[in-house]
């Protein structure tokens, strides 16, 4: 199914507010939209929540021969996958331009950066060594997913544990996660992309754009950061857009800055985790579920809770905080209906009383079974029902 096409009053409107310093869902040109990290129960599993676009990535891994120009060194494979459950336009088992996009700009930022310690992935030279495969599935698309699938892998790596192996010889051992803990993998540095939606031909900028802004903007800079400063990968993406060197350079501060805050808070995720898994009462993804229940679904409304009345209210009549009703039924042409009464009327007769104004009505309809008994000596049965006038 294609995508959707972008209304000209839909793109005028957000390149009008961003002209003016807006933005439709109320942030600055320069604020990004807070990320919600969260681990799984196994080793290698998170999940990034970034506004309404959520990814999530799981590493795993296998013994196998090393490259021979790289004999000595492991290997590392990222692959993205962008299922419909995401977007309408997006198709299965196919990326697409997007999907090239995300996987080759992950790609160019944690693997071409080399954060991860390869040669630590050795376990034999040219002959056996681990190969570390990152899965990124994309859960919902709403902007951004370039940011939300760097920080979704380097979450899931930082968070994986291998297990550990010995050497016996040239027999290698695999030990279980029962026998040994498990080792995680060696980290150098942690980048990370930051986005910005290009408009009016590079002169304005805005950070972690939405859906609508990517599809209304001229084009993308894409700059990867780690927290020590240093530029990993950037890329412009746009037909015919030109940005000025002043607008690279104030962007990559604004990155830069933002990156720092990021990592961060990877960490103190990564600290938390490692506290809750101690205590043994480690639920995952499920507690992260409970907490954003109210963002699963772009639809789902807040919980509503109503008080239950009293079975026997003569009971309870001495309570002030429980009126006591009088319940009276009226039948006619063939309706029953259940009236509620005062109690400041309950000494009036019941033809004199007047229900109250906010009290529902309920009607029902009654049918008469009526016998009509003939000549013969069978009787036949007729239902007579008086109709709503």
């Amino acid at each position: 199914m294609k995508e959707t096409p972008l209304s000209i009053c839909e793109k005028q409107c957000v390149v009008q507010a961003v002209k003016e310093g807006q933005r439709i869902d109320g942030r600055s040109l320069s604020e990004q939209r807070k990320p919600c990290i969260t681990f799984g129960t196994e080793w290698g599993c998170c999940q990034v929540l970034l506004g309404n676009t959520r990814v999530m990535a799981q590493v795993s891994c296998s013994i196998q021969v090393p490259k021979s120009s790289r004999a000595n060194e492991g290997m590392l494979f990222i692959n993205v996958e962008m299922s419909t459950m995401a977007a309408e336009h997006f198709e299965a088992g196919r990326l697409g331009q997007q999907g090239i996009e995300v996987n080759r700009l992950v790609e160019r930022c944690i693997k071409d950066s080399r954060c991860v310690d390869l040669e630590s992935l050795c376990i034999l030279v040219e002959e056996q060594a681990w190969e570390v495969r990152v899965d990124i599935h994309v859960l919902n698309h709403e902007g951004n997913l370039i940011d939300a699938a760097t920080l979704a892998a380097l979450g899931a790596l930082c968070h994986f544990k291998r297990p550990d192996v010995t050497l016996d010889g040239r027999e290698v051992i695999v030990h279980q996660l029962d026998e040994r803990d498990p080792v995680p993998l060696t980290i150098l540095h942690y980048p990370l992309t930051l986005s910005f939606a290009l408009f009016d031909q590079g002169k304005i900028y805005a950070l972690d754009p939405t859906n609508l802004e990517e599809r209304s903007a001229d084009g993308k800079l894409v700059l990867g950061l780690n927290a020590y400063r240093e530029l990993c990968t950037l890329q412009i993406s746009g037909d015919g857009v030109f940005i000025r060197k002043e607008a690279v350079l104030s962007c990559a501060n604004v990155a830069a800055s933002r990156a720092v805050e990021m990592v961060e808070m990877l960490k103190k995720c990564l600290a938390a985790d490692a506290a809750e898994r101690i205590k043994g009462k480690y639920d995952g993804l499920v507690s992260s579920v409970a907490l954003e229940a109210e963002r699963v679904t772009t639809q789902s409304q807040a919980r509503t809770y109503f008080k239950a009345p009293a079975h026997n209210l003569e009971e309870n009549a001495d309570e002030e905080s429980l009126p006591v009703p009088k319940i009276k039924l009226v039948k006619d042409q063939g309706i029953v209906t259940l009236q509620t009464r005062s109690d400041a009327s309950s000494s009036e007769s019941d033809t004199e009383m007047d229900p109250l104004p906010p009290v529902p009505v309920v009607k029902k309809r009654v049918y008469e079974e009526i016998d009509i008994g003939n000549d013969s000596e069978e009787e036949s049965v007729m239902l007579i029902t008086n109709e709503l006038t």
